[in-house]
């Protein structure tokens, strides 16, 4: 797969050409992240379901159960 992790939103807003009298449309482009926090530590990407770390020691703790005083998750 290849998600971006992001999710981009158009969002049309009228605009009033003054030299021809008529109106226009403007595009205007927002981009979010997709990543939500579900755990101390940890964010997953709700388009892809990839599970993220905010640091390494949260990954060895979530993936291999090795505790570490610097989480206080014991």
């Amino acid at each position: 797969m290849n998600c971006k992790h992001e999710r981009k939103v158009t969002t049309k807003y009228p605009v009033y050409n003054q030299f021809t009298g008529d109106e226009e449309t403007y595009d205007h482009i927002d981009t979010y992240s997709t990543f939500e926090d579900i755990d101390l530590h940890r964010y997953k990407c709700t388009q892809c379901g990839e599970i993220g770390y905010y640091s390494g020691t949260a990954r060895d703790y979530y993936e291999k159960g090795i505790k570490s005083e610097i989480l206080r998750l014991q």
